[in-house]
């Protein structure tokens, strides 16, 4: 049944209307006047505004226009004596969902009732998998809850609801460090977007020589240049009214950002071996995991260019700034891994979230996500230990480097006492030896042992990164 509030002056009707909907088993509202119409759909919000049209004060084409602003997702009926044209489609240009004309014919009335409760339910149902695309409930959203997560996703959300008058979106520009995401987060903006059902389209910049690029990007006419035996669209054409995502643009060479400079800018592109312009309605997400404000004062980014792109900005974090979304993410590409090879999703043991934690994951997501398919391939059972867990990145958070030697580490994570220490001897011939001693000598040997790699050097002593780090500057080690 639907919640009405119902704003009409004439005493009687209003009586009748509310009486009847009651009757009917709505929920009724009623208010004399526009503005205590407006109070309480401030209260509550309503699923139907039925308003007549004449009222004292504020018109209910004036209410109309209000709810609309503040709340979009209520639909309006405008109720009239005065039924004209022009009324007609004032109302409905200013979001009326229906025009009705007084006398009130019922029959009609529970009809648009049944519509609109109908309608309201089916943008529900689309805006739930809309935010489950964003959330990653579906396993190809945005998946965590830091609160540099929950910032970018609320941004996504706000960008998307967007859209220019002559077609797209607003231009955004995705920065962050490779491996973060941010193509996903090009695709997230594409899917919350009116123009979801439009193409994505995604180049990487830096795979393509220029003249290919160039080729991709414009399109080309038939004979534009050796081996173009047709003509073909390009990816701006291909795009139309959806989404152009260009990753990596900070490895385009000068030349052609300023070719892509004016079609951002004029909303044209010119085919190759064309001489008419086309115009250009679909959007524009950049990506660049390099500074391009730097690229810029070196002279490898276009000034004109970068102020065109970096309308918006949206920040990918790296994973080791997200906190407990490690371990959020893990059981994510867990689930996902395991169910394209057909087996069922192991659990994580504790050792092996502590030392997923402890990882600082240079390679970021997708590191973890090639971790995590190699942790489900190579578990024995239903768990997957620390032992399991390798890293192959290369870089300051270095990792084992090897399958054998981090597995080694991570069976070491955690183990309380090691395992060496029942045959550890001491030498007290040469005089005392203080436990300041004994403890820089274990912190030297585990340091050696890892190879200078902090991360498993920890987890050989069984402490985390932060002691560790502490107890190196104590003796100067490293």
């Amino acid at each position: 049944m639907a919640d009405i509030v119902l704003v009409e002056d004439e005493d009687v009707l209003r009586r009748y209307l509310t009486g009847t909907l009651r009757r009917l088993e709505h929920t009724v509202r009623p208010a004399e006047t526009a503005e205590e119409g407006l109070r309480l759909i401030g209260e509550g919000e309503p699923d139907i505004l039925l308003t007549d049209n004449r009222l004292p004060g504020m018109t209910g084409l004036e209410l109309l226009r209000l709810v609309k602003e503040s709340h979009p997702h209520v639909a309006v009926v405008l109720l009239t004596a005065h039924g004209t044209v022009e009324d007609a489609v004032a109302a409905m240009r200013a979001g009326a969902g229906d025009y009705l004309t007084k006398p009130i014919n019922l029959q009609e009335l529970n009809l648009i009732i049944d519509r609109s409760l109908t309608s309201k339910g089916l943008r529900n149902e689309l805006d739930y998998y809309r935010k489950r695309d964003l959330t990653g409930a579906d396993g190809y959203g945005i998946v965590g809850d830091c609160p540099s997560l929950r910032t970018l996703r609320e941004m996504v959300i706000k960008l998307a609801g967007h859209e220019k008058r002559g077609g797209g979106g607003p231009t955004v520009l995705i920065t962050g460090e490779t491996g973060t995401g941010k193509g996903l987060v090009a695709r997230a903006l594409h899917r919350a977007a009116p123009r979801h059902d439009a193409p994505f389209l995604e180049i990487n910049c830096a795979a393509l020589p220029d003249h290919l690029l160039e080729a991709e990007l414009m399109g080309y006419e038939r004979g534009a240049f050796t081996g173009a035996m047709r003509a073909k669209p390009g990816l701006f054409e291909a795009a139309e009214a959806g989404t152009i995502f260009l990753d990596e643009i900070g490895r385009m060479s000068l030349d052609l950002q300023a070719k892509i400079l004016k079609v951002i800018d004029e909303r044209v592109l010119r085919r190759l071996g064309s001489t008419r312009d086309r115009p250009m309605r679909c959007s524009v997400i950049s990506a660049s995991h390099i500074d391009l404000a730097k690229a810029v004062r070196e002279g490898s980014f276009l000034l004109d260019l970068y102020h065109r792109v970096n309308v918006f900005r949206l920040e990918a974090p790296p994973l080791r700034q997200r906190g407990n979304d490690i371990l959020l993410l893990a059981e994510h590409f867990l689930q996902r891994h395991a169910g394209e090879y057909g087996i069922p999703a192991p659990a994580l043991s504790e050792r092996a979230r502590r030392a997923l934690l402890d990882y600082s994951w240079p390679g970021n997501v997708r590191e973890l996500a090639h971790a995590m398919e190699r942790a489900v391939v190579l578990c024995q059972g239903d768990t997957i230990d620390a032992s399991d867990i390798t890293f192959f990145s290369l870089g300051d958070a270095g990792a084992a480097g090897a399958a054998a030697g981090a597995a080694e580490a991570g069976a070491a994570a955690g183990a309380a006492p090691i395992r060496s220490v029942g045959e550890f001897r001491l030498d007290f011939s040469g005089g005392p030896i203080s436990l300041e001693d004994i403890e820089a000598a274990a912190l030297r040997q585990a340091f050696e042992r890892a190879e200078g790699n902090r991360v498993v050097a920890a987890r050989l002593l069984g402490m985390s990164k932060d002691t560790l780090r502490y107890r190196l500057e104590k003796f100067q080690i490293g």
